[in-house]
Parts: C-alpha cells; structure tokens; sequence
C-alpha cells in the first residue's frame, strides 16, 4: 500500500470558494448521492471554526475517487492537498486518469504504507485508559502505575506502548 500526498488547484466548483481566506480540512471524502460527499472542518480567518457536512459534484475528486484509490482526507488554503492511500494499480490509474485530464498535479510525497503506522488495539486501548482516566489532565487525575495495573502491565511496557501510540496518532494528526 502507497501513501501519497498530491497537490492540485482548487477547481471553480469547490467549497473553499465560498469561504474565502478560510482553510479547510475534508474528512472521510467519498461517493455521496449526487456526487463527493465529506465531512468538512472550516476555519475562518477570525478564528472561528465551521463544521459541516458538505455534499457536491466536484468533477475533480470524482475522478481522483473512480482511479480507484482512497481519500481520507484533504486540505484546502490556496489550494489542495490530498491525501491519497492505494496500491500501485490505483496509483497509475490514477496518474493516468489525472494527465488525460490535463489538472495540474504535483506530488508532496509518495511512501510505502506499512501496518507499523497503523495504531495498535493495545496502543489504542491504553491512550483510551489513560485519556478517560485523566493521564493528560493537570493535575493528573491517574498515575502511569494505576494504568499498567489494570491492564496487568508494567509501568515501563505502559509507558513504552503509551508513547508509541502517542507517536502514531500524532504523526496522523499532524500528517506527516
């Protein structure tokens, strides 16, 4: 599996025309009904942030979606960056489908996928234990200790799970 980051200009037809100078981050992007639907995170200038759900006949992620490939997020400001998970096949198809079209593409980065980026069900549960516990607030509300215990860990493979899962969901956050 790829992961791929490319950039395109923002087609007539899309969201972000209709907040100017705002920058927005698509979720879950897919085929909708009547065309691309994604949950759409907008923050305005003056700081205030927009959540809608937003479903539209954008011609360009239509054709970015039927190459095959997965989108599960996209980025918007002067123009966009997808974010692109596939397997070699969609990847070309995708290439292909974007030249024949003639949009203008640059590729950000392009990286093998591996399941090591993937958050495990024991990262994921101790990040759930320690942020439900209060491990992240201040003054701690549970100690590294109390966690390890009730998974029946120690407190240094706790430590050591917390800070890769951390890591992972960070790195995803951050979308690197």
């Amino acid at each position: 599996m790829l992961r791929v980051r490319i950039r395109t200009p923002i087609p007539k037809y899309c969201i972000a025309k209709q907040y100017p100078n705002a920058v927005l981050k698509l979720r879950c992007v897919c085929r909708g009904k009547n065309g691309i639907k994604a949950f759409v995170n907008l923050k305005t200038p003056d700081g205030r942030t927009i959540m809608v759900i937003d479903e539209h006949g954008c011609p360009l992620a239509q054709k970015i979606l039927n190459s095959g490939v997965m989108v599960p997020s996209a980025e918007i400001h002067k123009d966009i960056i997808w974010n692109i998970v596939c397997n070699d096949e969609a990847f070309k198809n995708l290439i292909t489908v974007l030249e024949r079209s003639g949009i203008n593409y640059e590729f950000v980065s392009k990286e093998e996928f591996s399941e090591d980026d993937e958050i495990t069900y024991k990262e994921y549960m101790l990040l759930k234990l320690a942020f439900e516990g209060g491990f992240f607030d201040s003054p701690k509300r549970i100690k590294l200790e109390e966690i390890a215990r009730s998974l029946g860990i120690s407190k240094s493979t706790a430590s050591e799970t917390l800070r890769r899962g951390l890591k992972k969901v960070l790195k995803e956050f951050f979308e690197l």
